[in-house]
This record gives structure tokens, C-alpha cells and sequence, in this order.
């Protein structure tokens, strides 16, 4: 485990952030700048927190500050984060190293995160994510995540909601946490249960030592996209639980496209929605060789998908609701009722 980060103690515990005093967790110095460290974001298995710098422009700026264990890899990976230029992965703006683990402060974009999204709509606070809008939304986000496996050979290991940040102006998806994102060869030595939301997480890597590929992050992937559709998990619920051994049996046929649960999907033209069906159905297939072979092949399916929603007539409002009222009423009762959680 990385050892503790020395930090500055001060007797008040909070920071002036726009006039108003905002408690905070401690000061983390990184170089020659103090990052106080205001709430703890991403996956519970790493540190990664919101922080704020008081020096970063006029009123002061937030970052994301996070730890990542010591060593070349992740030194490789921050080199490249500094570099990036891709609205849907921050970038780097320094790191120290410190004993065993390297500090390191990233580009925050403000936003919610994608879990709190997605409640948000399943309680009706946010309109319904039109099928254009997700694949929208996570085509930008897989390109990012081809970008860091083409120059890296790095696999990101741990796609989650909770690692996921809504941005707005314009809406994106962004990572936050790239505590799992380790060359292909070394990420059977994560520490237990990094990356390992059973829910998004791909089913081989939640049955032995399996190294984290770009097959991996697509399930993970295609999972979000299921779920922004569908506001539902795949399989019944399960997502990647569905194929571990105590539920593999009885899950292997509950995987169904999601123009058979969104009313949304199932009014678009055939070709679009037998395209999207396609890409989401091999994206979630159990067994990673089912899957898109390699990034290219995988890039121009959302390529050729992309194009067709912009080459498709939109529905007015008033087609739209049509469509899903003739949805709702053609649908039987039991599949009215269908939820899946995890």
C-alpha cells in the first residue's frame, strides 16, 4: 500500500473558495504548489480527490489530485496526460514523486459524476438521454480510451459511473481516475478488487489473474451505453456479474437489445437501430473473443454508427412521443416492470 503523503496542518481546516469558507481534508503540496484537498472522488479502492488552488487563476482553481503508485508505467502515463489534448481525458499539470507513490494534480472540467447522472434520470430530474445523445457521449469517450491503448498499450481497467464525470459546454464524458490504467502486461497485479465493480467490469477479469485488455474496457463500455439507453443494467440486472460461475448458467440468454427495452430505440428507422443493436450486443458478448478484435475494427463501427444518426432525420417532439406512447402500450405488462440494479 502507498504510504501516507506528508501534508500541512493549520489550526481551521478550511479554505476561501469565491468568498465562502469550504472545510477540507488536508493541504497536499505537489512541487511548489499547495492542492487543498476538499472531498475524495472516483473509486473507494483509490486516493483521488477534488482539490482546490488558491494561486490557479484570479479566484483560485480546482484539480484532481491523485496518487498512483511509483514507477515507470505510470511516469509513461502521466507524460502522455501532459501532452493530451483530448476533451475526455484530463491532463496533467504536474506530479511529484514521493517514496512509493507519485502525486500528481489533473484538469478538472465541472460536471456530475455519471452514477449521480443516472439516478438523476431514473427519478425523472433529467429528461430522458435521446439514443443520437448516448452514442454521442460514449463514441467520444471509446476513442479516448483507443487513444491511451494505441500510444500506451495501456488498458484503463476500471470504467465505472462512479469514474465517470458529466460535463456541460458542451455535455461529454470524462474519465477521472486512471488508478487502474496499467500496460496490458502488468494488470494482473492490481491489488484485490481494483477495478473490480462487478457490475461494469468485464467476467473475465472477475474469475482468476486476467490481464485487463482493450477487450475489457469495451465491455465496460458498451455497459454504459446499455444502461444510458436503457437506463437498465444488461443481463437481467447483473451486467458483468452475468458470467461468473454461480450465474452463468441461468444468464447466459437474459442479454437482450436495447431497442427491446427503450422506447426511444425501438422508433428509430431499422438500419439505425439494427446497427446500434449490433455494436452494443457484441461490445457485452461474455466471452472476450466475441468481442471487437482490436481497436480499429471496434473505431469504425462507432465511425459508420455516428454517421448514420447524423445522416438520419431527427423526430420532431411530437413523433417522439408518439413513438413511445405506442411503445408502452404494445409492450406487455411484465416488461412495463423491468429493472435491473446492482
Amino acid at each position: 500500500m502507498p504510504e501516507p503523503t506528508e501534508h500541512i496542518e493549520t489550526p481551521t481546516r478550511t479554505v476561501q473558495i469565491n468568498g465562502r469558507s469550504r472545510a477540507y481534508l488536508e493541504c497536499r503540496r505537489i512541487r511548489r504548489r499547495d492542492y487543498f484537498l476538499l472531498e475524495r472522488i472516483g473509486s473507494p479502492f483509490r486516493e483521488s480527490y477534488l482539490a482546490f488552488d488558491r494561486l490557479a487563476g484570479p479566484g483560485g482553481g480546482f484539480f484532481i489530485v491523485q496518487s498512483l503508485p511509483a514507477g515507470d508505467a505510470a511516469k509513461q502515463l502521466l507524460r502522455v496526460l501532459t501532452r493530451l489534448k483530448s476533451d475526455n481525458l484530463p491532463r496533467a499539470v504536474e506530479w511529484q514523486q514521493n517514496r512509493h507513490q507519485i502525486d500528481v494534480a489533473l484538469t478538472w472540467t465541472e460536471g456530475i459524476s455519471l452514477a449521480d447522472y443516472l439516478q438523476n434520470l431514473r427519478e425523472g430530474r433529467r429528461p430522458p438521454v435521446e439514443p443520437a445523445q448516448a452514442v454521442r457521449l460514449v463514441n467520444g469517450l471509446a476513442h479516448a480510451i483507443c487513444h491511451l491503448q494505441r500510444h500506451l498499450q495501456v488498458a484503463h481497467g476500471d470504467i465505472q459511473p462512479a469514474n465517470v464525470i458529466v460535463t456541460s459546454h458542451p455535455s461529454r464524458l470524462q474519465l477521472i481516475d486512471f488508478g487502474s490504467a496499467w500496460p496490458i502486461d502488468r494488470t494482473t497485479r492490481r491489488t484485490e478488487g481494483d477495478g473490480h465493480h462487478r457490475c461494469y467490469a468485464a467476467p473475465e477479469l472477475q474469475t482468476g489473474p486476467t490481464p485487463v485488455t482493450l477487450a475489457g474496457d469495451q465491455f465496460s463500455l458498451s455497459v454504459l451505453l446499455f444502461e444510458l439507453l436503457t437506463l437498465e443494467l444488461p443481463y437481467g440486472g447483473l451486467g458483468g456479474k452475468a458470467g461468473r460461475p454461480e450465474f452463468i448458467t441461468r444468464s447466459t440468454n437474459t442479454l437482450v437489445a436495447p431497442s427491446q427495452i427503450s422506447p426511444s430505440c425501438k422508433g428509430l428507422p431499422r438500419s439505425l437501430r439494427d446497427r446500434l443493436d449490433a455494436l452494443v450486443l457484441r461490445g457485452l458478448a461474455l466471452n472476450p473473443e466475441s468481442r471487437h478484435p482490436d481497436y480499429n475494427t471496434w473505431l469504425n463501427q462507432w465511425k459508420e454508427l455516428s454517421a448514420l444518426f447524423q445522416i438520419t432525420p431527427e423526430l420532431t417532439p411530437m413523433e417522439i412521443l408518439i413513438t413511445r406512447v405506442i411503445s408502452w402500450f404494445v409492450k406487455p405488462d411484465s416488461d412495463r416492470k423491468h429493472t435491473g440494479s446492482c
